[in-house]
């Protein structure tokens, strides 16, 4: 035997995905930025280059994350930064009700809020679905019922219907 070991080197590549994944990425990633804000008290656009460099298209266990629609990521981030009070008035009552809510579900419903105040080109169904599935992603209890229903009664109350 060969005391020389030989070295696979995996070229790896980031997986683009189709745009509904990439822009299930950004709101992914939008979540995780409010998530670390909310823990750090410090704002989410502060944090937005640290992301884009060391976060997006992160290895994990089953291949690459997919790589997120980078301006939808950049508008939410930017737009959850310039209209906090805006998000909080619109949210805060309807999580008052609930008692203590964590920062994880809080994130998801923060990101949800502003992309329902502000994304009037974007379908209800599709944004609060992906939200959604995010929240199913981090949380096996009542979450995803509670998501629903807050970001269902913020879309009632925003955009009418």
């Amino acid at each position: 035997m060969s005391e020389v070991n030989e070295v696979n080197i995996e070229v790896k590549h980031r997986n683009k995905g189709s745009l509904k994944a990439r822009k299930t990425a950004a709101r992914l990633l939008a979540v995780q930025v409010v998530y670390q804000g909310l823990q750090n008290k410090v704002s989410p656009s502060s944090l937005y280059d640290e992301y884009m460099t060391h976060r997006r298209g992160m290895d994990l266990d089953d291949g690459f994350m997919v790589e997120p629609d980078v301006p939808l990521f950049q508008g939410l981030i930017s737009g959850i930064t310039d209209r906090w009070g805006d998000i909080q008035q619109i949210i805060q009552p309807r999580v008052q009700e609930i008692g203590d809510v964590q920062n994880l579900l809080a994130s998801v419903l923060i990101c949800g809020a502003y992309e329902l105040l502000a994304h009037n080109d974007i379908d209800t169904p599709i944004i609060i679905s992906d939200y959604l599935d995010i929240t199913v992603g981090f949380f096996s209890g009542n979450e995803p019922k509670l998501v629903n229903g807050i970001l269902d009664a913020v879309a009632k109350e925003l955009r009418n219907f």
